[in-house]
C-alpha cells in the first residue's frame, strides 16, 4: 500500500491525504505535516484584555510623516484647526524621506517649456497620466521647494534635510504620535454612507492602544513593497492601501513596477548600495544646467537631471528600452530629441558607481511607480469614493507619471504639492462635518482584532509567511516579465497564505505585531498586483505581459481599478482615460510608441 509518512505512525494512505486536503484547513489538523512549516508555539503569548488605551480627539487627522504628511499637516494648521500627526517610525527618520534626494521644480522663468514637459511626460507614462494632476504639479512645484527653503531645508547647519520637516512640524504645533503603527481606519458605524472617521493603532514601545477619532482623515503612509533586500523602503508595507480597501475604498496603479536596481556583490546591502545619498547630501554648491538653479546646500536638486537633450524640454522618462520592463530609471527616454532616462539610482538616487560591477534588478520589489499606486482620487484635493478620507504622495493614484517614472525629483516634489492641495480639501471637508463618535463596542472589537496575533498560542510567524511570500513573487518571471499561467500559479499561493495563514499569524511582543500587521498588508498588496496585471491583457510602460507584448490602445487606454465587493472579494474593473488625453491613433503603432517589448512587433504582425 502506498502511504505517507508510514515512519511517523500516522498510517495515511494517499487516499486519505486526499480527503483530507480537500479543505484547505485540514492540513492544520496534521501536525506531521505542520512540522517544519513555520507553524510553532507562541514564546510570548498575552491577554490583552487589559492593555491601556488612549483616546485623541481632532479636527484632522495625517498618518506618516514623509513629505506629503509634513505638508498636508503644516497647511492645515495654518488653518487653525487642530491636527495630529502619526508616524510609525520617527518624523524624519522613517520611510523613505531620510534617502530622497531629488526635488525637481517646473519654473517657466528658468526658459522651461511647459507643452514639452507634458508631452514627455504623456510619451514616457505612454499615455495613461491624468493631466490634471500634472498641471498642478506644474503650476505648485517651485512653491513648494521656496518653503521648504524658508523652513531652512538648505541650510548646512540643519541635522539632516529630513528633520528639519520634524523642526517645523514641532513649531506648527502639530500634535505629534511617533513610533505608532496605524492598523485600522475607523468607519461611523451608524451611517449609510460609510464616513472615515480616524483611526486604530498601538504604540511600538508600549502596546497601548491609540484610538483617534477625526473629523477628517488624510492617508501619507507611502508606498510599498515586498521588503526585499538593497533598497531602504522596508519599512513602506502598502499600510495605506491594504487600511483603505478593507474600509471600501478603490485602489489603483498595481500592474506598474519599479524594481530599482542593486549591485551583485553585495545586494543585500542597502547602505553599500545607496550611501551615496548621504554624500550627496552633504555635498558643495550643485549647478542644474537645464533649468538655471543653482543651490549653495546640503540637499541636491535634480530638475534636470533627466531633461530632453535640448536641456528646456522635460524629463526623458524611464520606460524600458529594447528588452522589455525595467522599472523606473532603466529607460533610454522617449519621444524625439530624448536623451537619457532616469539614472539606475532611480527616484533622487545616485549615479550607479561603475566600478562596482553588475547592477541586477530587484531591490525594490513590489514597489509601484511614484505617483501611480494608491487610494483613486475622485478629486484633484484627493478625495476618494470614501467620505472623510483623503491620500496624498505615494498613497494616491494619481497618474502624475502614468506606467513608468518620468523624472528625477518628481516624486518628492509631488508629495509635496499634493500634501498642500489636499490638506486644502481636508481642511473645508472637517470645517463642516460633525464631531466623529463611535461605540464603545465597536472600538473593544476593532481592538480585539488588532491585538489578536499576541493572543494566538501558536501559529505562524511573521518572517516565515514573510518568506513564503517573497519566494513567490521575486522570481523575474512573476512580476517583471509576466504570463497568465505564472500569475496564475502565484495568485494561487498568496491567495491561499492570505486566507489561511494571515488569520493565524502571532506575534510575541510589539515588533512582531508590527510585523504581523505588515506581513498581512503585503499579502494583500500581492494579490492586487497579481489581480491587476492579469486584467491588463497587453504590455505597457513597466508592465510586461509575455503573452500580450504590445501595447492595445483600442482596450487599455485606462486605469485598473481594484475594490472590495459586497461579498468581500476583490473586484477588478478599468476605467478610461479621457478621450482628449488619449495619443494621435492616426500615428502609425511603430512611430507612437518607439521602444520595444520582445516579441512585441511579431505579435502584431509588423516585423
Amino acid at each position: 500500500m502506498n502511504t505517507l509518512n508510514q515512519g511517523s505512525g500516522m498510517g495515511l494512505t494517499r487516499s486519505d491525504f486526499i480527503k483530507m486536503t480537500g479543505k484547505a484547513t485540514a492540513a492544520f489538523l496534521m501536525p506531521g505535516i505542520l512540522a517544519g512549516s513555520g507553524y510553532a508555539a507562541n514564546p510570548g503569548v498575552k491577554s490583552m484584555t487589559t492593555a491601556s488605551q488612549n483616546q485623541v480627539v481632532t479636527d484632522v487627522l495625517v498618518i506618516g510623516g514623509g513629505m506629503a504628511g509634513a505638508f498636508a499637516a503644516i497647511t492645515a494648521k495654518e488653518q487653525g484647526l487642530n491636527v495630529t500627526l502619526v508616524d510609525k517610525g520617527t518624523v524624519g527618520r522613517s520611510g523613505a524621506t531620510p534617502w530622497a534626494v531629488g526635488f525637481g521644480i517646473f519654473d517657466e522663468k528658468e526658459g522651461l517649456d511647459r507643452d514639452k514637459w507634458i508631452a514627455n511626460f504623456r510619451s514616457s507614462g505612454e499615455y495613461v497620466n491624468n493631466l490634471d494632476w500634472l498641471d498642478q504639479f506644474l503650476d505648485e512645484s517651485k512653491n513648494r521647494w521656496e518653503d521648504l527653503v524658508a523652513w531652512g531645508y538648505t541650510n548646512e547647519a540643519a541635522r539632516h534635510p529630513s528633520l528639519v520637516l520634524r523642526d517645523k512640524l514641532v513649531e506648527s504645533d502639530v500634535k505629534l504620535i511617533e513610533r505608532t503603527m496605524i492598523t485600522t481606519l475607523l468607519t461611523q458605524d451608524d451611517s449609510k454612507n460609510n464616513p472615515v472617521i480616524g483611526a486604530m493603532g498601538f504604540s511600538i514601545d508600549s502596546e497601548e492602544a491609540i484610538v483617534i477619532l477625526a473629523k477628517a482623515t488624510i492617508t501619507c503612509a507611502g508606498a510599498g513593497a515586498f521588503k526585499a533586500p538593497g533598497f531602504p523602503i522596508q519599512g513602506q508595507t502598502s499600510d495605506s492601501d491594504a487600511m483603505a480597501y478593507r474600509v471600501g475604498a478603490a485602489i489603483s496603479g498595481k500592474e506598474w513596477n519599479d524594481f530599482h536596481f542593486t549591485y551583485v556583490d553585495a545586494p543585500a546591502s542597502c547602505w553599500n548600495q545607496w550611501g551615496g545619498m548621504w554624500q550627496m547630501i552633504t555635498g558643495k554648491t550643485t549647478d542644474i544646467g537645464a533649468t538655471g538653479v543653482s543651490l549653495n546646500s546640503v540637499y541636491s536638486i535634480h530638475t534636470g537631471e533627466n531633461m530632453t537633450s535640448d536641456t528646456a524640454g522635460g524629463p526623458s522618462g524611464g520606460q524600458p528600452s529594447g528588452g522589455g520592463p525595467g522599472g523606473e530609471g532603466s529607460g533610454e527616454g522617449s519621444g524625439k530629441g530624448a536623451a537619457s532616462g532616469p539614472s539606475p539610482g532611480g527616484e533622487g538616487g545616485p549615479h550607479p558607481d561603475q566600478s562596482r560591477g553588475e547592477q541586477v534588478l530587484g531591490a525594490a520589489m513590489g514597489l509601484g511607480i511614484h505617483k501611480a499606486e494608491g487610494i483613486w482620487p475622485t478629486s484633484l484635493q484627493g478625495t476618494c469614493n470614501l467620505p472623510g478620507l483623503f491620500a496624498a504622495g505615494d498613497a494616491l493614484a494619481s497618474m502624475l507619471c502614468g506606467s513608468a517614472y518620468g523624472g528625477g525629483g518628481v516624486s518628492l516634489s509631488g508629495s509635496a504639492v499634493q500634501g498642500v492641495k489636499v490638506a486644502e480639501g481636508a481642511v473645508a471637508y472637517a470645517q463642516q462635518a460633525d464631531e466623529p463618535t463611535l461605540s464603545e463596542d465597536a472600538i473593544a472589537s476593532l481592538q480585539e482584532a488588532m491585538f489578536a496575533p499576541r493572543e494566538r498560542e501558536s501559529g505562524f510567524s511573521p518572517a516565515w509567511v514573510t518568506q513564503v511570500l517573497q519566494n513567490t513573487t521575486f522570481p523575474y518571471f512573476v512580476l517583471l516579465v509576466k504570463h497568465e499561467d505564472r500569475l496564475q500559479a502565484a495568485l494561487s499561493t498568496i491567495t491561499f497564505l492570505r486566507e489561511h495563514m494571515a488569520p493565524r499569524l502571532i506575534a510575541k511582543d510589539a515588533h512582531e505585531l508590527r510585523l504581523a500587521h505588515e506581513t498581512e498588508n503585503m499579502l494583500l498588496n500581492a494579490e492586487m498586483k497579481l489581480r491587476a496585471s492579469l486584467f491588463r491583457t497587453e504590455s505597457r510602460g513597466t508592465h510586461y505581459r509575455e503573452d500580450y507584448p504590445a501595447r492595445d490602445d483600442e482596450n487599455w487606454l485606462a486605469w485598473v481599478l481594484l475594490q472590495k465587493g459586497s461579498d468581500g472579494q476583490m473586484t477588478v474593473t478599468k476605467e478610461a482615460i479621457p478621450d482628449d488625453w488619449k495619443p494621435d491613433l492616426s500615428i502609425p503603432y511603430k512611430e507612437r510608441y518607439t521602444n520595444r517589448f520582445p516579441g512585441e512587433l511579431e505579435f502584431l504582425g509588423l516585423a
